[in-house]
């Protein structure tokens, strides 16, 4: 189980030790149950969140992009829009809509750390993440530098950080901290900020999302927040681009890049696809249309059945590479 296209994050993330210090209170993670890189070792690499999503080095591989000695920017570029013109269906650059997303948007970061920003660029619904050829910059460098995302704090203190790409411009305001205050009382964390104030709402604490109560306590498992729900695993760290299976009814849900529950969509990795209903759920062993005609049939596993037959309940389905059903009625 993964999510959509296969989307590396290549050495955006070389050099970067997010930590969470204070807070490793060592506890099982036997009230939930994750798919993370780790545990999917040797399966196909997973990324964040989109249909169309895509990274320098993945889909640009074989195309002749110098991808060890540098980066061919103008070349990248060009099969970025080709990328972004077939998806989208229009007949020239001008008509894609264009943003460049910038994540996380503030943080605190431990002074001893290196962490890493990503500043992911939207064209025509193809996201790609554009950290290593986009211009960074730091309004302080005596507080914190920064190089191709990664950041190299250097003394406390708060200054901003700019990336530019394709003329759109975003900053992130950064906070370089002794330490991370996390405190632990009867059981329960709380987060203080750089002056000693207990922190509510949304955190980034050293790279990681934490959603923190209106009393300041830290808030773990399922949440809904405003309109949208979100899972906080056992560290309290915010579950994003991955799956999560819900301890009670074993259903499993995908989170996406900005933590939100995926409802009533299809995800797409390069091989695999899979759908979630509109309370969130993964369907398994069900047919799911698609537009007026079209019917598609997810196996046990979540997977879309492609290029393949199967029986189903004594009747024989035909199925094309794209996972479309040949012979809907049966016959």
């Amino acid at each position: 189980m993964r999510s959509i296209v296969p989307f590396l994050f290549l050495s955006v993330f070389i050099g970067s030790s997010f930590l969470v210090t204070g807070c490793s209170n060592n506890q099982s993670s036997s009230i939930e149950n994750s798919f993370t890189a780790a545990d999917n070792a040797g399966k196909t690499g997973f990324i964040r969140e989109l249909r169309s999503s895509t990274d320098i080095g993945d889909v640009y591989s074989g195309s002749g992009i110098d991808l060890q000695n540098g980066f061919d920017v103008d070349s990248i570029q060009k099969k970025m829009t080709e990328l972004a013109l077939a998806n989208s269906g229009v007949d020239s650059e001008d008509k894609l809509e264009k943003h460049l997303i910038v994540t996380p948007t503030n943080m605190d970061v431990q002074l001893s750390l290196n962490p890493s920003i990503e500043a992911i660029f939207l064209e025509g619904g193809i996201y790609t993440n554009v950290s290593q050829i986009a211009v960074w910059t730091s309004e302080n460098t005596e507080i914190a530098d920064v190089v191709q995302g990664v950041i190299s704090p250097k003394k406390a203190g708060e200054t901003n950080i700019s990336v530019s790409y394709m003329d759109i411009n975003k900053s992130v305001h950064v906070t370089v901290v002794e330490k991370t205050n996390w405190e632990e009382k009867d059981g329960t964390w709380y987060y203080s900020d750089a002056n000693g104030r207990k922190t509510t709402g949304w955190k980034v604490i050293d790279g990681s999302w934490y959603y923190l109560s209106n009393n300041g306590s830290m808030l773990t498992g399922w949440q809904k927040i405003k309109d949208d729900y979100y899972y906080l695993h056992s560290t309290g760290t915010m579950a994003q681009g991955e799956w999560v299976q819900d301890k009670d009814n074993g259903k499993w849900y995908y989170f996406n890049y900005d933590g939100k529950m995926s409802k009533h969509k299809w995800i797409k990795d390069g091989t695999n696809a899979y759908y979630v209903h509109s309370d969130g759920s993964m369907a398994t062993n069900e047919w799911v249309p698609k537009g007026e005609d079209e019917w598609y049939y997810l196996l046990l596993d979540g997977k879309m059945a492609r290029d393949r037959s199967i029986d189903i309940m004594g009747v024989s389905y035909q199925f094309d590479k794209e996972g479309k059903c040949l012979n809907p009625d049966g016959n």
